[in-house]
């Protein structure tokens, strides 16, 4: 093409880019922006954006800070340009380098913006500098750069993990003030909270809001719910609450199942149980290895040999799930004590066919 004197426009020449660096040549990526010019194509900062952006996306910080580095008073840096940097940094977990960035960003005369805000303070949080993060929050307050609810989630997800349920509500006060809508995760947030405090009629509040503010609720907004009511052994409000979940059109997943058969294998009601597999199996939602724990445990409790050793073989042959050591013993136990001895050696030669167990001698 070069020969013919065919000019080749800068959008192939990004595509090109991009396709190296997602095969891992990032040398061969800079190589084509450099050669852009030999080609009758005059590289502009848009590409020299995507060049930064495209390697800070495949966490080759060191990379894109050079390549910026090299040509930085070619072309002027944007907002864009550092937040990709800052970005790279902090996927690299150097969160140093990205702090250098950020101030050298705003020594440039570059205002950040709520990306760039909420990189630093997610970065900051991830490596346990929370004091920090929250200077850097204040310190976009300030400066007007109004926080959304990606910023506050990722203020209120490390304070969620830590069990501290003060810092939680403090954050989503200051939501509140600063007038920025939550959203799923948000609630969700303050649900788990609320539920891990085993309070559950707060929690059963904010779900309340939540819908009434139009905010669709998940499968991970209900099950901390079910957790706290597995607890209290409330098998009437498990009730209530899986036909809202229904009725709000939120399918149950399986974790969500588990909680609840686990609930009514306590409560004796096996029908109950064995109705939530069928549904399970009629919506395709795939079991577990806590669903089998479940209904064997259940099962051998109740002697029934032959309903135990059918669901242990279904976990290990259809959906080649390796089962604990406990539930394994309990399946023998269950068959040895049935006199079920061939049906006994059968189950061991499976577990030692598929690795999951070594034959004694």
């Amino acid at each position: 093409m070069k020969a013919r004197k065919v000019e080749i426009p800068i959008d192939t020449f990004c595509i090109l880019i991009r396709r190296y660096v997602r095969a891992g040549f990032a040398d061969e990526a800079v190589h084509a922006f450099n050669r852009m010019e030999d080609y009758g194509c005059k590289p502009d900062r848009m590409a020299f954006s995507i060049v930064i952006s495209i390697l800070c996306k495949k966490r080759r910080a060191s990379k894109a800070q050079s390549f910026f580095n090299t040509l930085k008073a070619r072309f002027e840096p944007d907002v864009v340009v550092y937040s990709s940097l800052i970005h790279g940094w902090c996927r690299s977990g150097n969160i140093s380098e990205a702090e250098r960035v950020f101030h050298e960003m705003k020594m440039a005369g570059i205002k950040p913006n709520v990306y760039t805000y909420t990189t630093v303070i997610d970065a900051l949080c991830r490596c346990g500098q929370i004091i920090r993060a929250h200077d850097v929050f204040a310190e976009m307050i300030e400066v007007g750069c109004q926080p959304n609810s990606v910023t506050f989630n990722t203020l209120m997800r490390v304070h969620v993990k830590a069990g501290r349920t003060d810092k939680v509500l403090q954050v989503y006060n200051q939501m509140k003030k600063l007038s920025c809508p939550a959203d799923t995760i948000t609630y969700n947030f303050l649900i788990e909270t609320h539920c891990r405090d085993e309070n559950r009629e707060e929690a059963i509040k904010i779900l309340n809001t939540m819908v009434k503010k139009g905010c669709n609720p998940n499968e991970s907004t209900f099950n901390p719910i079910f957790r706290c009511i597995l607890k209290s052994r409330d098998v009437n409000a498990a009730h209530r609450l899986f036909s809202r979940m229904k009725g709000l059109k939120c399918k149950p997943n399986t974790v969500t199942y588990n909680i609840l058969m686990r609930m009514f294998v306590d409560s004796k009601s096996t029908d109950m149980v064995l109705k939530l597999k069928k549904e399970m199996d009629d919506n395709e939602t795939e079991p577990n290895v806590n669903t089998y724990h479940v209904l064997i445990s259940m099962f051998c409790s109740m002697g029934h040999w032959n309903n135990a050793y059918k669901f242990f073989k279904e976990m290990i042959e259809e959906k080649c799930l390796k089962p604990g050591g406990s539930v394994y013993e309990m399946v023998l136990q269950v068959l040895r004590k049935a006199g079920q001895i061939k049906k006994h050696e059968e189950l061991v030669e499976k577990m030692v066919d598929r690795g999951f167990a070594t034959r004694l001698l």
